[in-house]
């Protein structure tokens, strides 16, 4: 799957050069300038953010401890500020990491690798989509940082979208899928309940769902697309 990474960075130039590294490395990459386009791109998953501190419309220290709230996503952050105490500052804020410009791309780019390479082993099981968030381990889903109560049918096949998102399945391979530790197998009826009370859970409007699509004739599918 492809790693995203959003630049929060007003420096034209340097969101550029940093834009274009990363794009190097074969990273799907989103720039921002400013707090209001980042926030925009949030609404979809991704999965590190490189945030400068001072942006025109705001502090992004305050913006991290906003998005630290309902997030854990890595965030790792660009400022010109380099004492001991701004970098406090910064990780009380919730950065998970501190560069202080000027700085070496090289360094930068370690610096994300490793960011990454601790995500994946620590938070490689949640999942998120605007304000829906999966808790594999947990079994736990919420919803506009509110828990949403799901059936242990509906925790299973909740998984088997999420870990075939944005791939048709047939309604052969969702019944396979969804089969209980007491082997009580799921039948084609019982798959349509179960997808249809999962999209009123889970879906802004149930009648035109935006995660779980209907591919008619065939099955169904789990879209990233916001």
């Amino acid at each position: 799957m492809d790693i995203k990474i959003l630049v929060v960075e007003d420096d034209m130039m340097l969101n550029e050069g940093i834009t274009y590294a990363l794009r190097k490395k074969e990273y799907v990459v989103y720039s921002a300038k400013t707090l209001e386009e980042a926030a925009e791109y949030l609404n979809q998953p991704v999965n590190l953010v490189i945030l400068d501190i001072n942006l025109p419309d705001g502090d992004g220290r305050e913006f991290l401890q906003n998005f630290r709230k309902s997030n854990s996503i890595p965030v790792l952050l660009l400022t010109a500020r380099d004492t001991e105490s701004d970098m406090l500052w910064g990780f009380d804020a919730g950065c998970d990491d501190y560069v202080t410009k000027p700085f070496s791309m090289a360094v930068l780019l370690r610096r994300i690798e490793v960011l990454l390479k601790h995500s994946e082993s620590v938070d490689s099981q949640i999942y998120y989509r605007g304000s829906l968030v999966y808790d594999f381990n947990e079994k736990q889903l919420t919803k506009e940082y509110q828990p949403v109560n799901l059936t242990a049918t509906e925790v299973r096949l909740l998984e088997a979208f999420l870990t075939n998102r944005n791939q048709v399945l047939t309604r052969e391979q969702l019944l396979d899928m969804v089969w209980d530790t007491y082997e009580n197998y799921v039948d084609d009826r019982a798959l349509n309940v179960n997808v249809r009370r999962l999209r009123e859970k889970i879906e802004d409007n149930p009648r035109e769902p935006a995660c779980i699509k209907t591919i008619f004739g065939i099955g169904y599918k789990w879209s990233d697309r916001l």
